[in-house]
This record gives structure tokens, sequence and C-alpha cells, in this order.
């Protein structure tokens, strides 16, 4: 009854997150009304024509334990969040469009009714599931999919490739709250999370504009997989830009916050460049 009560608090989040779109929806919202300048990553350029100016992507590392790496990216592009959302979520044809991947495979799709969490590792207290565990639990009715994955790095003209299966997960409302960590700062605008032990189901927070919505993918690897990698896990971040396109067109920030731990013989400042 307890767990049933908690599935619901959960749900009811994703509902509000889910109002929120709706409110943004029913409002012209322009420029001028959207605080920009809330994010690390600043305000959009626009042209004169209130078109989407491209620039260098926007990235910071942050040093985490354990040899990881907390990597946080993002590029402001004249496209809608719609578009932007099926490209990233048509799993057969990524490896066309994300940078340095050599193999894609679907392995299964998740309609969203998986049985609830398998954590064994739970740190629940007194009886209340952590953040963690909720999050997990919540994933399981989210729709994705299980991806076998290759990448590759060169390094002095040899090419290093590397595998993993990862399971993702769509959030069309965004990711609820307790799904991020409570010390990566309390304006949502991401980042601030120097230090910070990575730990599975707790997502770094990718830089948006907090005001805003936003629609979200969740990646990690999958626990006991053949990898380089003892995590690796990460959103993939998709919010409009109001007032940074012409009407009856789009914009959108499309941002991304990864933990990347590789295992002991593969060092992280080997890899980061080019995952981030």
């Amino acid at each position: 009854e307890e767990e049933e009560e908690e599935e619901e608090e959960v749900e009811g989040e994703l509902l509000l997150l889910s109002d929120k779109w709706d409110e943004f929806n029913r409002t012209a919202f322009k420029y001028e009304d959207v605080d920009y300048a809330a994010t690390a990553m600043g305000a959009p350029s626009i042209s004169g024509e209130c078109r989407i100016v491209l620039g260098e992507p926007f990235v910071i590392m942050e040093k985490a334990p354990q040899n990881s790496r907390r990597i946080f990216a993002g590029i402001d592009i004249p496209a809608s969040v719609e578009m932007v959302w099926n490209v990233m979520t048509d799993y057969e044809n990524l490896q066309k469009v994300v940078p340095n991947m050599l193999a894609n495979e679907v392995l299964d799709l998740f309609t969203g009714k998986e049985k609830k969490g398998r954590r064994t590792d739970s740190t629940s207290v007194g009886g209340t599931r952590s953040d963690a565990d909720r999050t997990e639990a919540a994933s399981r009715r989210r729709k994705g999919s299980l991806l076998r994955q290759t990448g590759g790095i060169k390094v002095m003209g040899l090419t290093i490739s590397s595998t993993m299966t990862l399971e993702v997960r769509e959030w069309p409302a965004g990711l609820p709250e307790f799904a991020h960590s409570p010390t990566d700062g309390t304006d949502g605008s991401g980042g601030g999370e120097d230090g910070r032990e990575s730990e599975r189901y707790v997502f770094a927070r990718p830089f948006t504009v907090p005001s805003l919505p936003h629609k979200d993918i969740s990646m990690q690897n999958v626990e006991g997989d053949r990898s380089d990698f003892r995590m690796y896990q990460g959103v993939w971040r998709m919010q409009p830009l109001p007032g940074c396109a012409p009407e009856g067109e789009g914009a959108t920030r499309l941002a991304y916050a990864v933990d990347v731990a590789p295992l002991p013989y593969l060092p992280v400042a080997l890899v980061q460049g080019r995952i981030a």
C-alpha cells in the first residue's frame, strides 16, 4: 500500500510537468519574456530576422571521484522540439546523427509497462525508498529502447572502440525533480556538481532555462554488461526557445549532461573530449 502511494505521488509530479507544457502552449511567449541569462549557457544568439545563429557547442567538464567526469554540453538549433525529439527517438537510425558512433543495434523496445524496479542495492531508510529507487521505478513506466552501441575515438591515428548496452527511457514532460542530485544547484539551470560521486538513477542536470518546459531522454549502461565503462549515465534535454524563430518555425536548445566513469585501465582524460 505504501509503495502504491509513492507511485501515485510520482505520477502526480509527472502530471505537474505536463501542466507546465500545457501552460507554455497556451501562452504566446516573446523573447523578452524569458530570462535567458538564468543559465550558464547564456542567451541564444539570433539574427535580425529572428533566427538562431548557430555557434560553437557550449561545453563544461567537472571532475568526479574514481576516474570519472561529469560533462555538460549544449547547442541552440533552428528546429522545433518535436522535430528534435523525433530524431532522437528514431533508435534504428541514431548512428546517422550521433558523432563517433560506429554501430547501433536495437535489442528491445520498451512499452512503459515493465515490472517495478529491480534494484538490489536499495538505499531505503526507515522503509521509505530513496529518490534513486523512485526514479528507477518511474523509468519502468516510460517508453524507450535497449541499445547495443559501439563508439570510436582516434588516438595518435589509431581508432579505439568501445561497446556497451544502454537502457534509454523517454520523459516527454521532463524528468521529475527527485531524479536530479539536490547538490546541483537550486535554480534548476544545471551544473554545479563538481566532486559529487556518480550514482545510478541520480542524473546530472543539463544546462537549460528553468522557467521553460523541456523533454528528456535518459540513458545509462546496463549493470553487469561487458563494457569499458563502470558507469555511463546521462540525459538529453530538449527545450523550446520562444522568440528565436520566425512565426510558424521553431528553435530548440539541445543539451545533455553525462556521468562518465571508465574502468581503471582506460584513463578518463583519453575519452572525455570525444564524449563532449
